[in-house]
């Protein structure tokens, strides 16, 4: 039933189980999305194996994504902080960067607590995968 309600997401992507998704995310990403207005392309959301022992994908709290637009993945990072600022929920998600997938991308969750870092060939600091994404290695 919360499928319903969203307007820019259906059952029918890459959620892995879609049922087991937790509605309280699927709500914080169609926000998120209205407010970045440009289409995501969903990569994973619940899942029960390939990620870190506590992952939040096993919970269906965590969603992987890319956003499909021309706009530089750098900036992407800034609209993305900016957007869980406006939304009041930057100090109680998980906001991870992909910037070496093929379509740079995000993770997103909402494990209650901030947290923040980066995967650039391993897991980095925040502040290294968005310097690796303007360009400095």
């Amino acid at each position: 039933m919360i499928w319903e309600k969203l307007k820019w997401f259906i059952k029918g992507e890459a959620w892995g189980n879609p049922d087991e998704m937790n509605g309280c995310l699927l709500l914080l990403l169609d926000a998120v999305r209205e407010i970045v207005g440009q289409q995501f392309v969903i990569h994973c959301g619940y899942e029960t194996e390939g990620h870190t022992p506590s992952s939040q994908h096993y919970l269906g709290n965590a969603v992987d994504f890319h956003i499909l637009t021309t706009i530089p993945f750098q900036r992407q990072i800034d609209i993305m902080e900016a957007t869980l600022n406006e939304l009041q929920v930057a100090d109680v998600v998980g906001l991870g960067l992909y910037p070496d997938w093929q379509n740079p991308g995000f993770h997103l969750d909402i494990r209650g607590n901030k947290a923040r870092w980066g995967r650039v060939v391993e897991y980095v600091s925040f502040d290294k995968a968005y310097d690796y994404a303007r360009g400095i290695k």
